[in-house]
């Protein structure tokens, strides 16, 4: 994510024109990173976020709930101390950087004003919010406490001077001269890291976006021109790539994207989804580890197995020599260590090695012995090959069902699954009934229901159980993703064309381009007396060819 101070000045620009001169009503620290402040705005109350997270930190309004803990953290209670009825003077963004200062004027005790400055500090493992007395430019207090064996620069502890963090000689994209920028454009290349290079605030991923704007013109007009269009743009949009949402902006760097009027809620919107998968991805790593491993371990095993029929190849001419030589053996006499024969199959001349030590009949025993060996090392090893690709296949697609966990009694599933099929130990479960997670609910176009099982498991229950014999069943053809199941025996081409897109979008060729669907009615789809979860066979299918896309129809709760 690009998320950089290009951004973040939409964010203050909001704050600036909704919060000024409001006062603060209630503060909450719902996680030990993240702090609320609840407003009265020029038309409304409004809940601003503060984080601090190392991953997605920012500032902007929410509309989330938030449980609180039991305990007030000590932040808290300072912040609540000094800031709980002070008015909001000033919003300022330092340098157009990743640093906001939040200035408050509020009151003691005794009557007497009181200014402190609430600074949020964006800048990944070392964000931060801090707490100043302006008065004396100390800090009152911070979310992270820094020592100087950590920060040799600064130490960010109560009481401590409050010292910034170290400028750069870099131009501000919001003011700068420019003489400035065209003495820049003199000593540097105007390349892709240019934008970074040369204005504080804007990382290598928005400068290599915006150098992709560039068409080989001016590059002095381009720059202040592009810039000036961004700073003063009211949409806002978060780019989408094959996957899900890829990052948020202020331009519509790509062709596929999301368009919000607010920057607060754009950003949100993609916080939400990008910090879940990553939830996701934390509690199943364990997962996703155990999986990779049977996937490295069966993938070398189908390699020996190739290999293993490779050597069975040349089985047919043991075989053939075997022959020559029972056809020759009354020619042939022990002690020989070969024989030049006719190959009666080629009428050809042909050179056979033997063995001096053994006798005529125990050499033809062994040019036989030699063939069938490797002909039931060639049977051994394609059954085997079946079956290992099988099992590779099967872990394939427990893997890409990873991608579309949304709850943990998704990922319990995942591992009840594994368990049952050997990969797991099995762990006693409490009393407590186990809750079953729903498969993906779309309405087509037409208004068709349209059901994706996110799992294996919902992919058995959506074919063998919530199914009709005549409702129409999809699925990749020959890769591993996810069934489909459009709930209807009448239905347009177009309800048949989105369904095929959620069949290939949900697989591992979500990438590719012209994957194949298979599509038929249920009752010709049949699961197998013990096949592992979400294997079937099919028949009387047809199939298509589809660009596998975000679905652009809309998902039902």
């Amino acid at each position: 994510m690009a998320l950089d101070g290009l951004f973040f000045t939409s964010i203050v620009k909001e704050l600036q024109a909704e919060l000024l001169e409001g006062k603060v009503n209630k503060i909450s620290q719902p996680e030990a990173d993240t702090i609320l402040l609840q407003m009265r705005g020029k038309e409304a109350q409004r809940k601003l976020l503060l984080t601090s997270n190392s991953s997605y930190a920012r500032i902007h309004f929410t509309n989330e709930k938030k449980e609180n803990p039991m305990q007030a953290p000590l932040f808290l209670m300072v912040l609540r101390k000094h800031l709980v009825g002070a008015k909001l003077t000033a919003v300022e963004q330092v340098d157009g950087d990743r640093l906001i200062n939040l200035r408050f004027l509020s009151y003691d005790e005794f009557g007497y004003d009181q200014a402190f400055t609430l600074s949020i500090e964006m800048m990944g493992k070392h964000s931060n919010i801090i707490l100043i007395r302006e008065k004396e430019g100390t800090i009152v207090d911070c979310i992270k406490h820094v020592s100087s064996l950590k920060n040799s620069y600064r130490s960010l502890l109560p009481g401590k001077t409050y010292v910034a963090p170290p400028k750069t000689f870099k131009l501000n994209p919001q003011n700068y001269e420019e003489a400035a920028l065209k003495e820049k454009l003199h000593l540097l290349a105007f390349d892709e890291d240019f934008f970074s290079k040369v204005f504080v605030g804007i990382s290598k991923r928005t400068s290599h976006d915006l150098f992709g704007l560039y068409e080989q013109e001016e590059p002095f007009a381009f720059i202040t021109e592009i810039l000036e269009r961004i700073l003063s743009s009211d949409r806002f949009y978060i780019l989408q790539s094959e996957k899900g949402f890829e990052d948020v902006t202020s331009y519509p760097f790509k062709d596929t994207y999301q368009v919000y009027s607010s920057p607060s809620l754009a950003l949100e919107t993609f916080v939400k989804e990008k910090d879940a998968k990553d939830r996701m991805k934390s509690k199943t790593s364990d997962l996703t580890k155990l999986l990779n491993n049977n996937l490295q371990r069966v993938r070398k095993k189908v390699e020996l197995l190739e290999k293993s029929m490779e050597d069975a190849k040349d089985k047919e001419s043991y075989k053939i020599m075997g022959e020559i030589l029972s056809a020759n053996v009354y020619a042939l006499k022990d002690g020989m260590d070969e024989a030049v024969l006719l190959n009666y199959y080629t009428e050809e001349e042909i050179r056979i090695k033997l063995n001096p030590s053994k006798s005529i009949s125990q050499n033809i025993d062994h040019y036989y012995s030699k063939y069938n060996k490797k002909k039931r090392a060639e049977v051994m090893a394609k059954g085997q090959q079946i079956l290992a690709m099988e099992e590779e296949d099967y872990l394939v697609s427990i893997l890409l069902s990873l991608d579309n966990l949304e709850n943990q009694e998704e990922i319990e599933e995942i591992r009840k699954e594994l368990m049952v099929a050997g990969y797991l130990r099995f762990k006693k479960s409490g009393s407590k009934k186990e809750k079953s997670s729903k498969p993906l609910h779309y309405k087509s176009s037409e208004g068709i229901d349209l059901y994706v099982g996110k799992n294996n498991t919902q992919n058995d229950y959506l074919t063998t159980k919530f199914a009709n014999r005549h409702d129409t069943w999809l699925h990749t053809k020959n890769i591993p993703g996810s069934h489909v199941i459009i709930r209807s025996d009448d239905f347009n081409n177009e309800t048949l064309l989105e369904a095929a897109n959620l069949a290939a979008y949900f697989s591992k060729a979500s990438t590719s381009t012209k994957v194949p669907v298979d599509y038929t009615l249920v009752k010709n789809v049949k699961k197998p007396s013990g096949a592992k979860p979400g294997m079937v066979i099919y028949s009387t299918n047809k199939t298509l060819y589809v660009d596998p896309a975000p679905p652009r129809i809309n998902r039902q709760e």
